[in-house]
């Protein structure tokens, strides 16, 4: 192994798991150990679906090792009857927490782990079974209805991400580990893609530093949202596009969708490129259609369980008058011509503040880049596979707004940094003029050098150093003619 490619190893490696420090540092502090920004509704219908088929989660409060219980009970007649029935029977296992909901008839207990089983026992004893059921996990958002929303407004593959987090344990880190994770897998996509495009360390490295720093990727990533899973997927999309394995990107593009249906915007992309490649119908269709849909249907299939192959399929479809609908007038509402100047962040949680904020510099130079994108596919043919997927990307978002989904927010963008840092990287390496820095940094070298055997030449005649080797110095620096100087003068 050469030295550059060892330097662009160390060099990767340090932004990809100092990047994944820093998150992780930021998700797992005491201060966001509750609920941020959109994880009242993904990690709450995370939950309920896992309840659903049965599957028993557990929180441990580790300083009173007691653990969360929610009673809920079934309507707001049987609150009102049993609810202080239950209390006692809580307080007489030593409950350390109480929290009652408002907005749901149901209740939130810690309970300490060695009385747990004889309290889930006494209840099953002294209240009836049609008047509650027990959900043993961290708390609920007090919203309305919240025990029963699943989320079907999007497809389930994010949301099944989230509950692999919540099988380790139902506690806010582990919500937001799967999107540490992905952000983490993903800037290793983007930097992998990024030199299969261009065959330069420096164009990688300068789209991964793009992906690594990006604030609507950072912000996704610390919280339990969809869009940092869509991101990841599109960004594995991309890349095996880039690699020419068409029928896993295919496969790729299905998982994006399953995320959240604006993964399946650069669709269009693999379309035209298997029009172009594949030989047969069948490998085309493969490809195009069948690759996707079982790509999209999979994750989807813990929903499918929990409430039915009809009852999915009609919330699916009801799903895209939701997505064409405009919810009013949301004070953070952001339409897409927005993101690319970053006109109005959204805000996740204050203090400490996690605002979904977009990168101009990023998102403005994919519009530069139209005007060079002939000269850049001629150098580097492949760069058109991540731009174009970006502007279809803008496209399906800019006909969902014009078809009635006005209400849109900066984080919508989060889908957009793969391929745009993809695109970044590679064209920045071919359009700046490297020389300048090359060139430059020879000189330093040399004159590093110089100044080095100056002062060990010194050093063993036993002269002391004195400060004319040093620029930084008043010293007198050797005068050597430039070139033309003279001729002028004359």
């Amino acid at each position: 192994m050469n030295w550059k490619r060892v330097a662009f190893i160390i060099i990767s490696g340090l932004i990809i798991i100092g990047s994944f420090g820093y998150l992780y540092g930021i998700a797992s502090q005491p201060k966001l150990r509750d609920y941020v920004g959109d994880e009242v509704w993904y990690v709450p219908a995370s939950r309920n679906i896992l309840h659903r088929l049965g599957v028993e989660l557990h929180y441990v409060n580790e300083t009173t090792n007691a653990e969360g219980v929610n009673v809920i009970f079934s309507n707001t007649s049987m609150r009102i009857k049993y609810q202080y029935s239950v209390e006692k029977i809580a307080l007489r296992y030593n409950a350390t927490y109480e929290k009652k909901y408002l907005k749901f008839p149901g209740v939130y207990f810690e309970i300490p782990v060695e009385n747990l089983g004889a309290f889930l026992d006494e209840l099953e004893r002294e209240i009836p079974s049609d008047a509650y059921y027990v959900v043993t996990s961290y708390w609920y958002p007090d919203k309305e209805n919240i025990q029963n929303y699943l989320n079907t407004e999007h497809p389930f593959l994010g949301k099944d991400l989230i509950m692999l987090g919540m099988l380790i344990e139902d506690k806010p880190i582990n919500w937001r580990l799967p999107g540490l994770i992905t952000f983490f897998i993903l800037n290793i996509l983007v930097l992998l893609t990024a030199y299969k495009i261009s065959r330069s360390y420096l164009a990688a490295l300068i789209a991964l530093l793009f992906s690594a720093a990006d604030p609507t990727l950072q912000a996704t990533a610390v919280a339990a949202m969809l869009d940092i899973h869509v991101a990841f997927f599109v960004a594995l999309f991309m890349a095996l596009l880039v690699f020419e394995k068409r029928g896993a990107s295919g496969f790729a593009v299905g998982l994006a969708a399953a995320a959240k249906l604006s993964g399946a915007f650069g669709w269009p992309v693999l379309l035209v490129r298997a029009f172009k490649r594949e030989n047969n119908l069948p490998s085309f269709l493969l490809t195009i259609a069948i690759f996707p849909a079982i790509g999209f249907i999979l994750p989807n299939v813990p929903a499918i369980i929990a409430i039915g192959v009809e009852k999915w399929f009609r919330e699916f479809l009801g799903s895209f008058r939701w997505h064409l609908s405009s919810k009013g007038g949301h004070p953070a509402a952001s339409p897409l011509w927005q993101w690319f100047i970053n006109k109005k962040a959204f805000a996740l949680h204050y203090d400490p503040n996690i605002f979904v904020r977009t990168d101009p510099l990023l998102l403005l130079a994919m519009v530069v880049f139209i005007f060079a994108m002939p000269w850049l596919y001629w150098r580097k043919p492949k760069i058109l596979v991540p731009f174009c997927i970006f502007w279809s990307t803008v496209g399906f978002f800019a006909l969902q707004y014009l078809l009635g989904g006005t209400t849109q927010f900066s984080f919508y963008a989060t889908v957009l940094v793969p391929p745009a840092a993809v695109t970044m990287g590679v064209a920045l390496n071919e359009l700046i003029n490297w020389d300048a820095f090359r060139e430059s940094r020879e000189f330093y070298i040399k004159w590093g050098l110089k100044v080095k055997n100056r002062i060990i030449g010194r050093l063993k005649r036993g002269e002391r150093p004195t400060g004319r080797d040093d620029p930084g110095t008043s010293g007198n620096i050797e005068e050597k003619p430039i070139p033309g100087l003279e001729t002028s003068r004359k």
